[in-house]
């Protein structure tokens, strides 16, 4: 399959300093801020032995502002160090601490840069090269020989780090972001049915927009719905209160756009038809008529029984985002039965998103699950057939760099 970005391949690495964005975005534990899970850190482990050779500076995110797991990146060095890496790390993303901490990095060595997110321009999403203007990529670039992206997770962005320096320095993907566009370009390109789409998690107000996007595409035969945003469609359709909807941001708008997908999907959207509450501090199935406002936490057993089977006869199935409360081990009932189920369809199977994926490996069934993506909204948008601003952004850097 022919790429239209340039990769690892097309460019002379050794020697050269190099400024890679990654997506080593972490769960972390809200009460000890503590990463529990490296799965993103250890993915990009082949791009980094490939940059060996070379000084690298490495530029992340962790969380969101006023978010449980906004921290600094002084964790996922450590992580890199036990990886076998000679990482080390600086407070500082653009400023004159970080300048000669990058001007002292040697072959072999990875320097991390503070959060990048603690850069209020971050934040911005805007064209290539209106952020290309924000004082991290113009007081960056002029240090460096080659910008490399593997940041595949946040490849639905159009951020100052993810695409900005695609526009001022010779920019290629590395080796997971290359990984991720093969295998889902040849994973969507199939047109077998059943398809079934498993959707959970939170970050509803996103999801709910890339559902109504997917469900468009007429690709879907069976969307099963979970976690927040099951939640949110239960709600719309009546059948929980709307108490249930305190955790979901920008309830209003999103819940007006469930009810529209309801009615214009009815056969292909399939919600809960019990729930798993929290109770005396254990787990309590029940019908929605008994739910008594307890905390709702998890799909119930006669939802799991049916996704399961939905989901074990389907052609294709993409997952992304848990059914409940994963966390809380007597809550991730749902989401495990349903991974399982994935791993024994006969079909193609691709898990999407940081917490879906981690269960998966810990649970030991990454080698029966066709493909684990990095990617959550990432991996849901290119299933819609948008292309990601992070592919664009590259494709852009590599017609300027054969002019």
């Amino acid at each position: 399959m022919n790429l239209n970005l340039k990769t690892l391949d097309d460019v002379d690495i050794v020697g050269k300093r190099v400024l890679i964005r990654v997506d080593i975005n972490c769960s972390v534990d809200p009460k000890t801020k503590q990463i529990t899970d490296a799965t993103r850190i250890e993915a990009i482990h082949e791009t980094l032995i490939e940059l060996s050779k070379s000084k690298v500076v490495l530029m992340a995110h962790q969380g969101r502002p006023g978010a449980d797991d906004f921290i600094s990146l002084e964790q996922h060095t450590a992580i890199l160090k036990e990886m076998g890496f000679k990482a080390s790390f600086v407070d500082d993303i653009f400023g004159e601490k970080a300048k000669k901490a990058i001007s002292q990095v040697k072959d072999g060595e990875i320097l991390v840069l503070q959060n990048v997110r603690y850069f209020e321009g971050e934040l911005k999403n805007a064209p290539a090269q209106e952020v290309a203007q924000e004082k991290i990529v113009q007081e960056l670039y002029p240090l460096f020989d080659l910008f490399v992206n593997d940041a595949f997770g946040a490849a639905h962005r159009s951020q100052a780090s993810l695409v900005g320096f695609t526009t001022v320095l010779p920019s290629v993907a590395g080796r997971l972001v290359e990984k991720e566009i093969r295998t889902l370009t040849a994973a969507t390109a199939t047109d077998q049915h059943p398809w079934t789409l498993l959707l959970g998690g939170s970050k509803v107000e996103d999801k709910v927009k890339i559902l109504d996007k997917l469900l468009s595409t007429d690709r879907v035969d069976n969307a099963l719905l979970g976690g927040l945003i099951g939640t949110l469609f239960l709600i719309a359709d009546g059948k929980v209160p709307e108490n249930y909807s305190k955790p979901i941001k920008g309830f209003e708008s999103a819940v007006e756009t469930a009810r529209e997908l309801l009615s214009k999907y009815p056969d292909v959207i399939l919600l809960p038809e019990d729930a798993a509450v929290e109770r005396n501090d254990e787990r309590f199935d029940c019908n929605f008529d008994e739910m008594e406002n307890n905390p709702f936490l998890d799909i119930g057993p006669k939802t799991s029984e049916r996704f399961v089977r939905i989901i074990k006869e389907s052609a294709v199935v993409f997952a992304n985002g848990p059914m409940g409360y994963f966390e809380k081990e007597v809550f991730a009932k749902g989401t495990s039965d349903a991974l399982n189920a994935i791993a024994d369809c006969k079909g193609i199977t691709v898990v999407g998103g940081g917490h879906l994926g981690a269960m998966a490996k810990k649970m030991k069934l990454d080698d029966r699950i066709t493909h684990i993506s990095t990617g959550g909204g990432a991996t849901i948008n290119f299933l819609t057939g948008k292309k990601l601003d992070l592919v664009v952004a590259l494709e852009d850097a590599a017609k300027r760099m054969k002019n």
